[in-house]
């Protein structure tokens, strides 16, 4: 049960992220033109925008990061695990340690 409903939560912050950030650009996008038009120049020169590009890359990052949580608890992930499956049990379970470290790490940065 709490599984499936965080399944979904993931399956909407995912849809929620990438149409803010669709719309976020694409309106930096339209402010972006509309600054070079004469008479409505005045009007979108006064509405900053500078903070789009960053918002939309933050929003990207946990977007990917949400997806890729997704797709390990559907087992619909790309994953590269040459060298794990080389590597004897004991020492496996380290290296996925270290992988789960490192990613939670990044995730905290």
């Amino acid at each position: 049960m709490f599984n499936k409903a965080l399944n979904h939560l993931e399956e909407w912050l995912i849809s929620f992220l990438m149409a803010a950030a669709t719309l976020v650009i694409f309106f930096a996008v339209v402010h972006r033109y509309l600054a070079g038009v004469p008479y409505i120049q005045d009007i979108a020169l006064k509405i900053h925008m500078s903070w789009a590009q960053e918002l939309c890359i933050i929003m990207f990052v946990w977007m990917a990061k949400f997806g890729a949580a997704y797709g390990v608890r559907n087992g619909t992930h790309v994953g590269v695990d040459v060298v794990v499956r080389k590597l004897k049990p004991e020492h496996s379970k380290w290296l996925v340690l270290f992988g789960l470290i490192a990613g939670a790490i990044f995730t905290g940065t």
